[in-house]
């Protein structure tokens, strides 16, 4: 090769590298998927271009429940909770912490006591300049500061508001007090409680999830098995069906066409239509233990985590099957899809 050819391709190599999207930050092309292991206190990486496993590392904390639509990515940090035993004198008690966690370092970069646990959702408001989140265990809503990690706020609520998620336009945060039978809409900016429905008694509305178009709010009843689905302004109920066993959370489709019902207390997830009439469509074996769902911005893939199996189901969303099964850590359960690359 002449040297004015090899110094044109290296020329067209250096280019190449100085443009590719994983040399600057850790950003990629993405998505990799990020998937959080109650047993083992570690996060597995996936790419979901390939949907190969990347590699397991530690977290340094145990989360539950986190997923894609509760938006606590701000660009940088994936906001969420952790889940420890304390002691009060010889008690040990369930204490939460917020912790903001860096995706591409792979490390906790904040991590602050916000009260007694559990808590089940940590969301960031759309102008990313408030983090929400549920402290069960107090029967509280706390504000916090994302410049400093610190309680800013503590809103009182009914009984073991045992789930948090914001309409889309992060107006209102819609909360189950689970032990007193109620779901109630607080409005964010005042910080006040603009709206309680009472469900039945003894049904423990367990979770819920405002619809993307912000017309419902789907909750999840985990003492009668059914999903109920209220008006997203007045909490009136619009749909009530039974589900399978325990059902603890909902996530929509990128198309908006359908949603996912789990299951705790089942080994299948349903799928709804997301518009009235809201029928059940398909029931799809996953296995014991799923937790959350996310999915692939182009529609053609859900995520789930199998926490009995210690794996993800990677289910076709056309064909509506399992696909593959991928390892994971111990008890995996909270999984979010990061447009960053994190360093293995």
């Amino acid at each position: 090769m002449k040297k004015s050819s090899l110094s044109l391709v290296l020329l067209v190599l250096l280019a190449g590298l100085l443009l590719s999207p994983f040399s600057a930050g850790g950003q990629s092309g993405g998505p990799y998927l990020f998937v959080f292991n109650m047993g083992s206190d570690d996060v597995t990486i996936i790419d979901s271009a390939t949907n190969e496993v990347l590699g397991t590392r530690p977290a340094g904390f145990k989360v539950k429940w986190l997923a894609d639509h509760m938006q606590s990515f701000d660009g940088t940090l994936l906001w969420t909770y952790g889940l420890r035993i304390g002691k009060v004198g010889r008690d040990e008690v369930l204490k939460v912490d917020v912790i903001a966690f860096d995706p591409v370092a792979l490390r906790v970069v904040k991590r602050h006591e916000v009260g007694n646990g559990p808590a089940h959702s940590v969301v960031l408001t759309p102008d990313r300049k408030q983090v929400l989140m549920n402290v069960a265990g107090d029967d509280a809503i706390v504000y916090i500061d994302p410049a400093t990690g610190q309680v800013t706020h503590r809103v009182a609520v009914g009984k073991f508001p045992c789930d948090l998620h914001l309409s889309p336009d992060g107006r209102l945060a819609y909360f189950p007090e689970r032990d007193q039978d109620t779901v109630s809409a607080l409005d964010v900016a005042s910080r006040q409680v603009v709206k309680r429905v009472n469900f039945a008694k003894g049904s423990k509305p367990h979770m819920l999830r405002a619809s993307p178009d912000g017309k419902y709010v789907w909750v999840q009843n985990a003492r009668t098995d059914t999903n109920e689905i209220l008006d997203g302004q007045t909490l009136q109920v619009l749909n009530a069906q039974p589900v399978g066993k325990v059902p603890t959370t909902n996530a929509w489709t990128p198309d908006g066409r359908y949603s996912y019902v789990l299951h705790e207390g089942d080994n299948h997830l349903i799928i709804m239509e997301a518009q009235p009439p809201f029928r059940q469509v398909k029931r799809i074996e996953v296995g014991p233990g799923p937790g959350n769902v996310s999915f692939r911005p182009d529609g053609k893939y859900a995520y789930v985590t199998v926490g009995g199996l210690n794996a993800v189901a990677v289910i076709d969303t056309a064909g509506m099957k399992v696909e593959t099964m991928l390892p994971a850590g111990r008890t995996p359960s909270g999984i979010v899809l990061l447009n960053v690359r994190p360093k293995l």
